[in-house]
């Protein structure tokens, strides 16, 4: 009745109220018209708000219940449920970027706490000491799951790191080849992780915080390590073959009896002189002019995050 009477005259305005007989009811009849069609228009959006809203709300419950299923059923006793548990927050951290953060911290706690190990390391301890897990010898199948789907997240911002400190993922393979793009462990958290005998080839690592880390006998060939911590990490036995290292602080590593080791992947990474090296990579003159450039950069009052590559001597 409002729209039909008082509006449409209000709309009409003195144009169409000076008209007279058949005229007038005309160019009334098309201002209600055009005033109910609008009307409808705005209903129509309206409700289109309002189903988007109620869509939105009952997905947002769906992916708690969702949630809240998978994570009780890491819990569980049997190895079947985890699984489904482990993939079913794959799916949750797929289809919602608000659940990503939380889903890759139960995931990494998943991991940590399910492999941390039994004796706390302490900060003068020599993996030495430590007897090689032989050939073969690999994490559950629950812990290579969760490990696998962390490693395939989807490429979002993070704002923390992924933390697998102190885990036990020897034997673990995360081989690029496996996966439709690199394995992500970028920015990772590793310090004192077992990581020997770790198939990571093409994995990449650039970021990521490996001190005194065991990475004895890991298969490292193609790895991107640009920018990662491994101070004193143990890489007896690797397989560096193409390996970037570019900006890699190996500041007190052991990388005796590597394999595939070139003078040229450490000109852009930090060594120093408790960096131990096969021997006859030390005696290279291109790592001993490496060594210099970095003891100049760590006397510089105003030090860059590492010194710039250093180019390969005169011969």
């Amino acid at each position: 009745m409002v729209v039909l009477g008082p509006m449409s005259s209000w709309m009409a305005g003195d144009t169409v109220g000076g008209l007279r007989g058949k005229d007038r009811a005309d160019a009334m009849n098309a201002v209600r018209q055009t005033l109910l069609a609008g009307f409808a228009g705005a209903s129509v959006l309206l409700g289109l708000a309002y189903t988007a809203r109620t869509y939105q709300l009952s997905r947002r419950g769906q992916v708690a219940d969702r949630f809240s299923r998978s994570v009780g059923q890491l819990a569980s006793d049997k190895l079947a449920e985890r699984l489904g548990g482990i993939y079913g927050l794959e799916q949750v951290m797929v289809e919602s970027s608000q659940e990503h953060a939380t889903v890759v911290g139960v995931l990494s706690a998943f991991i940590r706490e399910n492999t941390r190990r039994s004796d706390s390391p302490s900060l003068d301890e020599d993996s030495s000491s430590r007897p090689l897990p032989a050939w073969g010898t690999e994490p559950s199948a629950d812990i290579r799951a969760a490990t696998e789907v962390l490693a395939r997240r989807p490429q979002r911002q993070e704002a923390r790191r992924l933390d697998l400190r102190s885990a036990q993922l020897t034997g673990i393979s995360l081989r690029s080849y496996d996966f439709h793009a690199p394995p992500r462990l970028t920015r990772t958290l590793l310090t004192w992780a077992v990581l020997c005998r770790a198939d990571l080839r093409g994995a990449d690592l650039s970021g990521s915080i490996l001190t005194k880390a065991d990475l004895r006998h890991a298969l490292l060939a193609r790895a991107c390590l640009d920018q990662a911590l491994m101070a004193e990490a143990d890489l007896r036995g690797a397989l560096l073959d193409d390996a970037v290292l570019l900006r890699a602080d190996l500041s007190g590593a052991d990388l005796r009896n590597t394999t595939g080791l070139t003078a040229r992947q450490l000109a852009g990474a930090v060594i120093d002189e408790g960096t131990r090296l096969p021997p006859q990579i030390a005696s290279d003159p291109w790592v001993a002019a490496r060594r210099a450039a970095c003891r100049a950069w760590r006397d510089q009052p105003h030090q860059e995050t590492s010194p710039p590559p250093t180019a390969a001597p005169a011969r």
